[in-house]
């Protein structure tokens, strides 16, 4: 599919022949991809919420009140609490898309749940067989609802009290995290998101950050960069994630892109947005990014965020392991953020793991 340079290693030129062989995992030593394995899913796609919990809370990634056994209350007894919350509003808010316009959480059950949980149940799925694990697609499986179950877990844990009724969590796992790993069985389904849109795994790089130690820089975030009709190297550009960017990109010769996108990032507010579980707002939101391969090397993003909360960020810097080099060997990610109270964290990824940094706790 691609053309190696002169200066290619044996190594990456075996990692380009992934990119025609496998759907969403391409053993490529560069950029977003060469830190996508089982740990960074978990950690990306588990931890993503903590970018808007409580500032009391954020990115604590030790704290003990998960409530994991309000979760399991709610997805042990899932047609007992639908009932309970009333079948039809759950189904027009959480199921039904444009159901509810007034509750829309239908929207991320979609978008991250159920294609962006199939996706990395495909990608994992290739990683698992690429490094020679029996029963890929139980691994794989197990990984995905493993992070599905912290994730529900970290929003559960800005509430207290005994038992609390959580709907949410239900259609989350049961319909749409299931959904997914189900839905992206079929060669089909994984050959339109794969082939046709053109889309890739381009989450953070995660960040474990002292003093403290706290978590930072998680997030799954994905690519959607499907041709414009009638050109060669321009493609339509969308990055979906907590928040959404639109743009373009351009590729070149080179196996290089550069692609720009506008849209609204996530900012969280006092009073409630529609009645969602974390109550967000959104705010304006640019990025720009290049990549290799569709393997993102390096992406830089704005936010007009105003929250008092270090983690909602003026400016955030990744740098992907593949772009600097230190000697003939060393190639780290580097993640900088700047908040609008001028509170800087900074951190390097290791590739393989999640990466050590230095921030302030507000």
């Amino acid at each position: 599919m691609f053309k190696p340079v002169s200066a290619q290693t044996d190594t990456t030129k075996f990692a380009i022949d992934e990119v025609a062989k496998n759907y969403f995992y391409q053993a490529l030593p560069y950029g977003s991809m060469s830190n996508f394995n089982p740990l960074t899913v978990v950690l990306n796609r588990g931890f993503e919420m903590m970018r808007i919990t409580r500032s009391d809370l954020a990115y604590d990634a030790f704290h003990y009140n998960y409530r994991f056994h309000n979760i399991f209350e709610n997805l042990g007894h899932p047609i007992k609490h639908v009932k309970q919350y009333g079948a039809k509003d759950f189904f027009l808010e959480q199921v039904i898309p444009f159901g509810n316009p007034q509750r829309p959480y239908w929207y991320p059950n979609y978008t991250l749940h159920l294609i962006g949980g199939g996706i990395t149940y495909t990608g994992l799925k290739e990683w698992y067989i690429q490094h020679h694990m029996p029963l890929p697609g139980v691994w794989s499986a197990t990984t995905v609802l493993t992070a599905a179950l912290i994730n529900e877990a970290i929003e559960e844990r800005e509430r207290s009290g005994g038992f609390i009724l959580n709907v949410d969590a239900v259609a989350d796992f049961w319909i749409f995290d299931v959904g997914g790993i189900l839905l992206f069985q079929s060669e089909r389904v994984n050959h339109f998101f794969s082939k046709t849109l053109n889309m890739r795994d381009w989450s953070r790089q995660p960040m474990l950050l002292f003093p403290g130690p706290y978590m930072g820089n998680c997030g799954q975030f994905f690519s959607f960069k499907p041709r414009i009709s009638g050109t060669q190297n321009w493609h339509f550009f969308s990055l979906m994630g907590l928040g959404g960017l639109v743009g373009v990109s351009h590729t070149f010769k080179n196996q290089y892109a550069w692609s720009i996108g506008f849209g609204q990032g996530p900012r969280r507010k006092e009073k409630e947005l529609f009645g969602l579980p974390i109550d967000i707002s959104l705010v304006p939101m640019a990025g720009i990014y290049l990549d290799r391969n569709n393997s993102v090397l390096a992406s830089l993003e704005l936010s007009n965020s105003k929250n008092d909360l270090y983690h909602n960020y003026f400016a955030e810097l990744n740098i992907y392991p593949g772009l600097i080099h230190i000697g003939k060997r060393f190639s780290p990610g580097i993640w900088s953020a700047v908040s609008k109270q001028n509170t800087v964290l900074f951190g390097v990824n290791c590739q393989y793991t999640f990466g050590i940094g230095l921030g302030r706790r507000p």
